[in-house]
């Protein structure tokens, strides 16, 4: 996930819910939302923050494994799916080899459950991950950290003791 400025991630997530929106149109987006287009309208003037930035903020609070899941969820529900940029390309490879034994584990009893489905995803994941990386010919992308998030004052009595 990158890590945008504030004041910069609020224009993407602006623009791009724009985009959506204009896609349809404020009444059939907000139809379809079951919001009024008073809200939608709201959300477009920045009067409160719209949905994709709402998203991205509740994927940076949360644990990444659990923003992960989320992710791959959205991906799945849109038709596509999640491929994390794991950084260098050696830990890709061995990721997807990982993912892709766990998925022939998992159906090698000749049944196809829900849950084989989602190793079977997830390695396939893994391996586009592979392949976009091999393809682009990067050797070490980019990474975006998530900030590290400020302990509770619970952790911090937790230390102490």
């Amino acid at each position: 996930m990158s890590n945008l400025e504030h004041d910069d991630l609020v224009g993407e997530a602006a623009k791009r819910f724009r985009a959506m929106v204009e896609s349809v149109g404020v009444k059939g987006f907000s139809d379809d939302m079951t919001l009024s287009t008073r809200q939608i309208n709201r959300m477009l003037s920045g009067a409160q923050p719209n949905p994709v930035e709402r998203l991205i903020r509740c994927l940076q609070c949360c644990e990444p494994e659990i923003g992960d899941a989320a992710l791959s969820f959205i991906c799945q529900e849109a038709g596509g799916h999640f491929v994390k940029d794991v950084g260098i390309i050696d830990h890709a490879i061995v990721n997807a080899v990982r993912e892709c034994a766990e998925a022939i584990a998992a159906i090698s009893d000749g049944e196809v459950s829900p849950l084989d489905r989602t190793e079977v995803h997830e390695a396939i994941a893994a391996l586009k991950g592979v392949l976009l990386a091999s393809a682009t010919g990067e050797q070490s992308p980019e990474v975006h950290v998530r900030p590290a998030r400020p302990a509770s004052r619970n952790d911090q009595v937790n230390r102490s003791a």
